[in-house]
C-alpha cells in the first residue's frame, strides 16, 4: 500500500487547482494571460498562491479569488493599505476577510492597488526567477 505524506497531498491538491485555475483563464481572461505560455502560467498561478498564503488564505476559494486579483487588479494589489489591513487581520476568518476586501474597500483605494506597480515588470520578475528554479 502507498502512503502519500501531507506534503505530497498539499502539492497534488495544488496541481489540480493550478490547471483548474489556468483553465478558467484561458476561458473567461485571455487578455490578461495571452503572453504567457502554460509553464509561465503555472509559475504566476503559484506564485499567487505564495502570496495568498502569506496572509493566511489557504481555501481553494480564496487562492483562487486572491489570483484573480493580482491578475485583474494588479499584481502588487495587496499592499494597498486599506485592503492590507484587512488581510492582516488574522484573528478573523479568511472568507470574513475577502467579504471585507469586496465591501469594505473604495472605489478609490481599488483604484490605487492598480498602480501600485507595472504589472508587466512585475510578472517579468517572477518568471525570470521561476526559469532560474527550473534550470
Amino acid at each position: 500500500m502507498f502512503k502519500i505524506r501531507a506534503e505530497q497531498a498539499d502539492t497534488l491538491a495544488d496541481d489540480d487547482l493550478v490547471r483548474r485555475i489556468i483553465a478558467y483563464l484561458q476561458v473567461r481572461m485571455p487578455d490578461k494571460i495571452a503572453r504567457h505560455d502554460p509553464l509561465d502560467l503555472r509559475a504566476v498561478v503559484l506564485h499567487s498562491f505564495e502570496i495568498a498564503r502569506s496572509y493566511a488564505i489557504h481555501s481553494e476559494r480564496g487562492l483562487f479569488t486572491f489570483v484573480m486579483d493580482m491578475l485583474a487588479v494588479g499584481p502588487c494589489f495587496h499592499l494597498q493599505p486599506k485592503i492590507q489591513a484587512i488581510l492582516d487581520q488574522h484573528d478573523l476568518g479568511e472568507q470574513v476577510r475577502l467579504d471585507r476586501i469586496v465591501d469594505d474597500v473604495d472605489d478609490a483605494a481599488w483604484e490605487e492597488a492598480a498602480t501600485i506597480t507595472n504589472p508587466a515588470t512585475y510578472w517579468d520578475e517572477v518568471l525570470a526567477e521561476a526559469d532560474k528554479k527550473r534550470e
